[in-house]
């Protein structure tokens, strides 16, 4: 009898030594079959089986770095429709300035100006070598000079020396149109110059009267290369109607001639009549700096240039004082400065 009941009690302390270890929803799993999940249906023929889903695609790469968007319609101008400008004046008159304001005004004379730059940047150069003069004084017997004038000759003298520092600001959603054709410009950006003689890195504490309006650059918006594959030949651009309107305003820029194109077709020619070659723009200067020369020589030079992929066009008015930054700054950095390359009409390095 013992040795039936022993067998009994370990079943006994087997079971309840389940039911302490286990959890609540298993062993309740246990003693009610009917929440047992329901027996899987019988597997269908392998020729009833519905056809397995196509997979699911791939998703697309992300486009390349540089790549362009596709083109927005760009509606046609024709020459006959577009606006007509007052004739140029014959010779160039300069810009005094922009927005209501005078070139050489200090910062502080902009009062809506936002409180921080856009951009500050700086450079230093030893200047550029005048040529040297001789002033003597004229005689009976002709023209004489002294030892102490021929003396002060031989001396170099250098302009444009010492830090130069640019600092570029905007008025937040302020933009402007032209008059006549309508182009809108956004942003504006305002453009401070100051230059100080020294070889010491210290800002001078009379900066604020030395940090002076010296330039501005006006972007604007025109159709790119890709949109103008699929208009018309003759079509009048955005950047048209801004070289149009300059031109009418402050006369032909330097070096400006306008060409035209004669096509000569036979009777049975039925090809394409429009240049396969996508159009080229030129960056147009008025009154530039000459060649490596500091600074132009007029009260303000204006350059008209324009990035075709991308449609991004400016118009960049710069009294001398910009000049002699852009020369410091590429005179002094060996990737050279964008600046400089577009005033100069020049590829970036």
């Amino acid at each position: 009898m013992t040795g039936v009941l022993l067998p009994r009690l370990c079943t006994c302390l087997v079971v309840s030594l389940l039911a302490i270890s286990l959890p609540a929803e298993v062993v309740t799993a246990q003693v009610r079959p009917e929440q047992r999940p329901p027996p899987l249906p019988k597997r269908k023929p392998k020729s009833e089986q519905p056809a397995a889903p196509p997979p699911a695609p791939a998703p697309s790469p992300p486009p390349a770095p540089g790549t362009a968007p596709a083109a927005d319609e760009v509606a046609y101008l024709a020459p006959d429709k577009a606006p007509v400008f007052a004739k140029a004046p014959g010779r160039y008159h300069a810009p005094d300035g922009f927005g209501g304001h005078t070139w050489g005004q200090t910062r502080a004379a902009f009062t809506r100006l936002s409180d921080q730059p856009l951009m500050v940047r700086a450079a230093w150069t030893r200047g550029v070598a005048r040529q040297p003069e001789m002033y003597c004084m004229t005689g009976a017997t002709g023209t004489v000079c002294t030892v102490d004038q021929v003396l002060n000759a031989l001396v170099t003298r250098l302009e444009g020396g010492g830090f130069h520092v640019l600092s570029e600001y905007r008025i937040d959603g302020q933009g402007f149109r032209f008059k006549e054709s309508g182009v809108v410009i956004f942003p504006v950006i305002y453009q401070f110059c100051a230059n100080w003689d020294s070889t010491k890195k210290e800002v001078p504490t009379d900066f604020a009267q030395l940090n002076r309006f010296c330039g501005v650059r006006l972007l604007f918006d025109t159709e790119s290369t890709e949109q103008l594959r699929g208009l018309p030949a003759d079509h009048v651009t955005h950047y048209d109607l801004v070289l149009a309107e300059l031109i009418s305003q402050y006369g032909k820029p330097s070096g400006f001639l306008k060409r035209g194109r004669v096509t000569i077709e036979t009777e049975n020619d039925q090809s394409d009549k429009r240049s396969e070659e996508d159009r080229k723009f030129s960056t147009w200067r008025w009154c530039p700096a000459a060649d490596r020369a500091l600074a132009t020589s007029c009260d303000a030079s204006i350059v008209l240039s324009i990035d075709p992929d991308s449609g991004r066009a400016v118009v960049l008015y710069s009294t001398p004082a910009l000049w002699e930054y852009a020369y410091a700054r590429q005179n002094n950095n060996e990737d050279g400065d964008p600046l400089y390359a577009v005033m100069h009409a020049r590829k970036s390095r």
